[in-house]
């Protein structure tokens, strides 16, 4: 979820009660600094979402968004206390949306300089980097692994647009159930 959904009461509701009945459970916030255009210094009291877990007597833990390994660490924590019966945990990712939020967001509400700033954290391109710096890859591999990726998608993208669409039924399946007495 994003960072707008932790200022609505049925986040801190399911908050409550996975710490009350000590949920295996794993919240994430990917908080990108703005819910839809509203910044969160203009929306949140406070600056790190993950304190709100201090209110339910849970582990709130904040992690760069920007950072793969770094994310990786933190879910593993997080899942293994989980799985051990130790109730819930919220993660904090502290990352950032390239794009608008839809395809009419012209991004107003931020600066060019700013997408650059964020840009040159790209998490794809620091794990790459990472990778390379250690020995985990090739750049051979990677590249191909990359244009692997990009051939799945196409395919994807090619499969849906020459599917027919379905029926208008499909559009009321799985909405309503009916109550038995």
């Amino acid at each position: 979820f994003g960072d707008g959904a932790t200022n609505q009461g049925t986040f801190h509701e399911s908050l409550n009660l996975a710490a009350l009945w000590r949920l295996p459970a794993v919240y994430v916030c990917e908080n990108n600094g703005y819910a839809m255009s509203t910044s969160v210094r203009e929306a949140c009291a406070i600056e790190n979402l993950a304190e709100r877990a201090t209110a339910y007597g849970i582990p709130g833990v904040q992690v760069d968004g920007m950072d793969v390994v770094a994310v990786h660490d933190v879910m593993r924590s997080a899942v293994d206390r989980a799985r051990s019966g130790s109730g819930p945990t919220l993660i904090e990712c502290k990352t950032y949306r390239f794009l608008g939020h839809s395809k009419s967001d012209q991004r107003v509400y931020r600066t060019r300089e700013e997408e650059a700033a964020w840009r040159e954290r790209d998490p794809i391109a620091r794990l790459r980097e990472t990778m390379l710096e250690s020995g985990l890859a090739a750049a051979a591999e990677l590249d191909a692994l990359s244009r692997q990726v990009l051939a799945t998608v196409d395919a994807a993208v090619d499969f849906a647009q020459a599917s027919p669409f379905p029926p208008a039924t499909a559009a009321v399946e799985g909405v309503f159930a009916e109550v038995l007495q």
